[in-house]
């Protein structure tokens, strides 16, 4: 399938919209963060993967937008359809739970969507495990360690070549750890 190239580039623009101004925690331009995870679908589709390309890069492109800026679901719906909008809204924490339940709430309810969600948020975690600072505690990185591999244990099967990425992420962090101590 060829991706629908008007449609990423609407949602790029929306979320570049609703992410200016916005950082990522290494400084960088926050839209970097959901054209990285966009990326990773892209390039698992050239793995030769077959999927629901536009469903799952427009999530991706949009994930974060509900959550950090004033875009609402509706608009969403309106603009992207009803399967983007649920795919948002299941990879939109829940802040009225505890934080330490948010993301687990998150990927139980990515597990009542098209596979293209989960696949959305693998990228996602893939796209958010950047090289580690050496300015993080060693509680940090095993945090980030622990939420990866709950995301790769629940929704690992979504696809072969995500999950593969993901899990040479976590070595790569589990090796830092491991050489820290």
């Amino acid at each position: 399938m060829i991706p629908n190239t008007d449609l990423f580039h609407k949602a790029l623009r929306l979320a570049a919209w609703a992410h200016y101004g916005q950082v990522t925690k290494f400084g960088d331009p926050y839209i970097t963060h959901p054209t990285a995870a966009s990326y990773e679908l892209l390039a698992a589709q050239s793995a030769g993967e077959v999927f629901d390309v536009d469903l799952a890069v427009i999530t991706a492109l949009l994930h974060d937008v509900v959550e950090k800026s004033d875009v609402t679901l509706k608009s969403i719906r309106k603009d992207f359809g009803q399967a983007v909008a649920a795919g948002v809204a299941a990879m939109t924490k829940n802040e009225s739970l505890p934080k330490n339940e948010q993301l687990r709430d998150s990927v139980t309810r990515i597990l009542d969507q098209p596979r293209e969600i989960a696949m959305a948020k693998i990228a996602d975690r893939i796209s958010s495990m950047l090289p580690i600072s050496s300015e993080w505690s060693d509680e940090k990185i095993t945090t980030i360690l622990g939420n990866a591999e709950m995301i790769l244990q629940v929704l690992g099967d979504a696809s072969p070549y995500l999950k593969n990425r993901l899990k040479r992420k976590i070595r790569l962090y589990r090796n830092v750890l491991e050489k820290r101590q």
